[in-house]
């Protein structure tokens, strides 16, 4: 299998269930999936 060094999304909702995070599916490294996480402009990741 061929690595993409590309990162999903992913986020639990209250159903404990994993969804996508629709917003950003999928991020090329690390620093920018924690800017996502830090801006959680949906309340996703910290309510």
């Amino acid at each position: 299998m061929k690595t993409t060094e590309v990162w999903n999304i992913f986020w639990q909702r209250a159903d404990l269930k994993w969804h996508r995070y629709d917003p950003a599916l999928q991020v090329g490294s690390l620093e920018k999936f924690l800017a996502i996480v830090d801006e959680d402009k949906h309340a996703c990741f910290f309510g």
